[in-house]
């Protein structure tokens, strides 16, 4: 089956649709929603949580770019929209507020190929830098395919690769490193 005529199933409700499409994209979708999020756990709930979306939202799909750019859309809305709630969590105080695990101890590093110091100023980054730039360097769409995916103006998608960049750069320098170290 054809993503197509994959994408016509889930908007017959059928579920032999979405499990295509599922296989076709869900290692981008748990990818990006690592990434975005910071933990394989959050990420596989994620991935869950946004495919049950798309069987919801098929219908919405219009064509006028590709599937995957509107999935990814509604994959980084998902985890911005997670990260903008443990915000509240936290500053309210609340004590079941996700906790970001230690990485040095999750393996993360090794499976993402990224290293520590990498992973930990991804971490601090603005959740849209770090949505512009993670769809740029590690996804590699182009700058279009991100404004699209994220509804941002281009200037605005490079503005915020051109800010996560140096904000990274710095990072290593503290660290005594070059990008050539890594």
């Amino acid at each position: 089956m054809t993503e197509l005529e994959a994408i016509d199933r889930c908007r017959a409700r059928d579920i032999a649709g979405l499990h295509v499409l599922y296989e076709l994209h869900r290692k981008k979708v748990y990818n990006l929603s690592w990434r975005m999020l910071g933990t394989p756990q959050d990420a596989e709930d994620s991935l869950q949580e946004v495919f049950i979306k798309v069987f919801d939202r098929v219908k919405n799909y219009r064509g006028d770019s590709a599937f995957s750019t509107w999935l990814y859309r509604m994959t980084a809305n998902h985890c911005l929209d997670l990260l903008r709630r443990r915000k509240i969590l936290s500053f309210m105080g609340f004590e079941n507020a996700p906790e970001v695990e230690d990485k040095k101890q999750s393996g993360r590093e090794a499976d993402l190929g990224l290293s520590p110091v990498i992973e930990s100023a991804l971490q601090k980054l603005p959740e849209k830098q770090r949505a512009c730039l993670l769809m740029r360097e590690m996804e590699e769409l182009s700058y279009e395919e991100i404004a699209q995916a994220l509804g941002l103006s281009l200037g605005t998608v490079k503005s915020n690769i051109f800010r996560a960049k140096g904000f990274l750069k710095s990072c290593l320098e503290k660290e005594g490193l070059s990008p050539d170290d890594l």
